[in-house]
């Protein structure tokens, strides 16, 4: 059995969820739960402000877009109507 850090593939996972008896099964599962809960909780201020930050980035480059595309715009009209 691997340790806690590591995931079976899925041909192993297979043969060994088949050879464990109904205890040794629910025990297997509620560990693998609890360690993924565990590792969600690790990284979850991690997670939000990956999240925040790209939403943030997203923010800022629309606005300059749209102050380079509105200046663009206030330019042509000044050449024409000039």
């Amino acid at each position: 059995m691997p340790n806690n850090k590591s995931f079976l593939n899925d041909f192993e996972l297979e043969r060994h969820i088949k050879l464990m008896g109904d205890r040794d099964l629910l025990e297997f599962t509620a560990r693998q739960a609890y360690d993924t809960c565990k590792l969600v909780a690790k990284h979850e201020k991690r997670i939000v402000a990956l999240e925040t930050r790209s939403n943030r980035i997203t923010g800022i480059a629309g606005g300059i877009g749209t102050m380079i595309g509105a200046a663009i715009l206030a330019m042509l009209n000044w050449f024409v109507n000039r």
